[in-house]
């Protein structure tokens, strides 16, 4: 018969933790159709419901404070986890529901739909092992630096971030570094908030801290995000559902908190300084670092600030507003003037993220909830340097967005719809609207001035929808399926809001004044816009221990015009029918999206007219030619085969797990400003990544303590015929092309990569909290094999002048990092926070130094680094 969900009122208490329920697919759970062997004992209600959830592979949420003292009565036989459900609960007074196929809520008091929700909701087993699951818990524990997300995701098995990202050359920056998922580009991730497209697809290889015409620095995260306002992030590398489209690497969907019922408020003051900090420096580096050159931070202050104010509205009404400030103040050298020479300063530059989330939830009936979102993030870095006098320019990255999304449960299933509105800038301005170089007789030349305000801008409209219906009995086969469509309207413009100049003056010794090689960049804007529709299907088919699931996604788009059918396959095998062993394995492909900067490319170019030629003389006519060509672009994709083993053994879960990549068609660039420039199909990767995870599924207890633990281990192998950091902006080598290294002829696809690379990695994660104490400590150790890199030295001989490279072996190293939080039990509302990153000062070579270069250039990974937070809750 046909599986219905439950039609019985469901309490908003669950509303606090609707959204981790909310899975990327369906869980591999069985319905009350197919039947389990369950043994379990008498004992508390709480530990009866995780055993239950881990024999029955379901995802069942209850509230701590709910289950407290309640106990539940042994539980031995054949029979559907969702009649085992109801035995456990018959006689506590709680009440169940279905919220998806293999997901249930517990909860209390039908009177008051936002009781009892002291404490965050638990989920019993139900995240796949392709699924990384980041809670709110684990990220209030776990010691980090800047609070952002490449942080927090960066120890995950596939995820590599590139090397300098931890290096000690830029610590006191606040920018947030790219990240590449199993080999693919780093600008084809897709970044979520609360389900909603958070990626800014502008321009997000560029990366140019320097004052330069048209320059605008950017980010593929549209929001800088505070992980520490977030409910949850969920990351999803391999068998990735159908309904996420438009990347080739991997999701991050950032999850915002959802309100308790209850009122509360916490503030937390968080701190650190570079004598706080140890850094190492090269020798090549000293003088930039020193001076605090851009991309170069010698000496901060960092000072952040955090309010989150959780707020009952009424019975059925919650919101979480929250805010933070992250700033960082950098000493920087600058040129000022005495009498007619330049002498050198110092001041004081700040580079700051400011941060505005708020989610207000309201549950009209029992079975509908609806959610508004206001997302709001701004980062401003002030730049100077010692050789421009009197002047300094903002590089910013911001974003801004409204989101809605009602969900409905009928007797059928759940249906959900989403809209939403969101705004990503990035733009370079200074004050003045000329950049001058000043040349003299008798004293050094210097720059004066500026570009304006340039800017690059997206807004995205999106409309998305979704039905999942309940599982449906056809034979012995149960089908849980579910469709949906997801519209977007995406504007994307460049703007110069004011005229601009750029030239060479040459003082005499009379005080004359001689101006050559001035360009004029005229005021306006280029724009486009384009749409995307996306329709998909996915049918998950269960037979027995067996359950096979196939998806199709079609995306249409109007900017390059392609459409694309991108297959996603997954079949588990549930090997003893228990749910503690289960083989997957599939097939899929992913599409990418366009980087809309090559439409406005061209065009920006023509805002450029060159006034006066290098000797000082008028150009007749200044218009220079400037040709980009894309006809014909097709969209980047990325085939994936993947293989795992979830193997669980009481309290403790281990995963082993193979993913194979081809990236195909990535986007490439050839030419020159002559002839012009052409975007081609011609990047292409191959990765293998090998991981192994074990976790602890519920806490050991050791006297008055209780541990969680995670081991993490991947090997990774790539090649690739393109630079990931250059991405789209760069070239790409022909699969038989040769170059030299150390003196062999070799093909280029296969020397080691320069950039994301990092073949082996590891990680152990160790949280004890003990109570009576107060006291939560959280350690992470982190372990980088390790590796060859190839460094660039000229061209070999001839004839054949092949470009030559060296080898260069870069060390392995470990690093620890630990949090300590302290809750003082005479002041409960109080909390104190130490974390030392790198505790034991490792600082080993993380880049190579050219061996034509006559100094040191390496850059060193960051040393022992110290914050320290205060914080209060009511």
């Amino acid at each position: 018969m046909s599986s219905r969900f439950p039609t019985r009122r469901l309490p908003v208490a669950a509303v606090a933790f609707c959204a981790a329920l909310t899975l990327a697919h369906p869980a591999q759970a069985q319905t009350r159709a197919t039947p389990v062997a369950f043994d379990i004992p008498a004992q508390p209600l709480g530990p009866a419901l995780l055993a239950l959830g881990q024999q029955a592979n379901l995802e069942v949420s209850f509230v701590p404070a709910a289950v407290a003292g309640k106990s539940a009565p042994a539980l031995r036989g054949t029979l559907s986890p969702l009649d085992a459900l109801d035995q456990l609960l018959r006689g506590s007074g709680l009440a169940l529901r279905g919220d998806g196929p293999g997901r249930y809520i517990i909860f209390v008091d039908k009177t008051n739909q936002f009781s009892a929700l002291r404490l965050e909701a638990v989920k019993v087993y139900g995240e796949h092992n392709d699924e990384r699951v980041y809670s709110q818990e684990e990220i209030a524990t776990k010691p980090t630096g800047n609070q952002d997300l490449t942080s927090l995701v960066a120890t995950h098995p596939a995820v590599r971030t590139n090397t300098p990202a931890n290096g000690s050359t830029n610590r006191g920056s606040m920018n947030v570094e790219d990240i590449s998922f199993h080999g693919s580009s780093p600008y084809q991730n897709l970044f979520q908030i609360d389900g909603m497209d958070a990626t800014n697809r502008v321009d997000p290889a560029s990366k140019n801290l320097n004052l330069q015409i048209a320059n605008i620095p950017s980010n593929t995260q549209s929001y800088f995000v505070d992980t520490n306002l977030l409910g949850e992030v969920r990351v999803m590398d391999s068998f990735v559902p159908v309904e996420y489209g438009r990347f080739t690497g991997g999701v991050v969907d950032a999850r915002l908190r959802r309100p308790s019922g209850e009122n509360h408020l916490q503030l937390d003051y968080r701190w650190n300084t570079s004598k706080m900090t140890q850094q190492k420096i090269a020798e090549g580096d000293e003088t930039g670092w020193g001076q605090g050159k851009p991309g170069f931070s010698p000496e901060w202050k960092k000072r952040f600030y955090t309010a989150i104010g959780d707020i009952a509205i009424n019975d059925k009404t919650g919101a979480v507003l929250s805010m933070s400030r992250r700033e960082s103040s950098i000493r920087r050298w600058n040129m000022g003037v005495n009498g007619d020479q330049p002498t050198q300063g110092e001041d004081n530059y700040n580079d700051r993220i400011d941060n505005f989330l708020g989610k207000f939830t309201v549950r009209a009936t029992a079975d509908t909830i609806s959610d508004l979102t206001l997302k709001y993030s701004d980062r401003r870095e002030t730049l100077s340097s010692d050789t421009f006098r009197d002047t300094q320019w903002d590089n910013t990255h911001a974003a801004r967005g409204v989101g809605w999304n009602l969900d409905h449960a009928f007797q059928g299933g759940r249906a959900s719809l989403q809209a939403g509105w969101d705004n990503a800038l990035s733009n370079r301005s200074s004050d003045a609207t000329s950049l001058v170089t000043h040349k003299f007789p008798s004293i050094p030349q210097y720059v004066t001035g500026g570009y304006g305000k340039e800017q690059k801008e997206q807004d995205t409209w999106t409309l998305k929808s979704r039905v999942d219906l309940a599982p449906i009995r056809t034979g012995p086969f149960t089908h849980t399926p579910y469709v949906g469509v997801d519209l977007q309207r995406v504007g994307v413009n460049f703007e110069r809001f004011s005229d601009s100049y750029s030239y060479i003056a040459t003082h005499a010794a009379d005080g004359s004044e001689r101006q050559s090689s001035k360009v004029h960049n005229l005021r306006g804007t280029v724009a486009t816009k384009y749409n995307t529709a996306s329709f998909y299907v996915s049918d998950r088919v269960e037979l027995g221990r067996v359950a096979f699931t196939g998806a199709l996604r079609y995306d249409r788009e109007t900017f390059l015009g392609n459409a694309n059918l991108s297959p996603r396959t997954r079949l588990d095998w549930d090997a003893f029918g228990n749910g503690n062993t289960v083989i997957s394995g599939g097939w899929a492909r992913y599409y990418g999206s366009d980087v809309l900067n090559i439409a406005l490319e061209e065009r920006i170019n023509t805002l450029r007219r060159q006034v006066l030629d290098r000797n000082g003389n008028p150009v007749a006519d200044g218009s220079k030619p400037y040709y980009v060509s894309y006809e014909g672009l097709r969209t980047p994709y990325d085939d994936e085969w993947a293989l795992s083993v979830r193997q669980r053994m009481g309290s403790v879960e281990g995963t082993a797990a193979y993913v194979h990549r081809n990236g195909r068609d990535q986007v490439s660039k050839a030419g020159n400003s002559v002839q012009g420039y052409r975007y081609l199909n011609d990047g292409q990767s191959t990765t293998d990544t090998l991981s192994l995870t074990l976790r602890t599924l519920e806490p050991w207890h050791l006297m008055e303590t209780r541990w969680t633990a995670r081991a993490d281990w991947s090997y990774q192998k790539r090649k690739v015929n393109a630079d990931l950091v250059e991405g789209y902006e760069g070239s790409a080598r022909d699969p038989d092309e040769y170059i030299l290294y150390d003196g062999e002829r070799m093909r280029a696809i296969d020397i080691p990569p320069t950039s994301f690379h990092q073949p082996r990695k590891a990680s152990l994660s160790l949280t004890g909290i003990w109570p009576r104490a107060g006291l939560t400590w959280d350690n992470s150790l982190q372990w980088r094999s390790s590796r060859m890199t190839s460094v660039y030295v000229g061209y070999g001989p001839r004839p054949e002048s092949l470009q030559s490279y060296r080898s260069a072996r870069l060390a392995s190293y470990w690093t620890w990092d630990t949090r300590l939080i302290w809750e003082p039990t005479f002041a409960r509302n109080v909390a104190f926070t130490l974390d030392v990153l790198n505790v034991l000062n490792k600082t080993p070579a993380i880049t190579a130094t050219n061996p034509n270069l006559t100094t040191n250039r390496n850059t060193y990974q960051v040393g022992r680094e110290i914050w320290v937070q205060a914080s209060y809750r009511f």
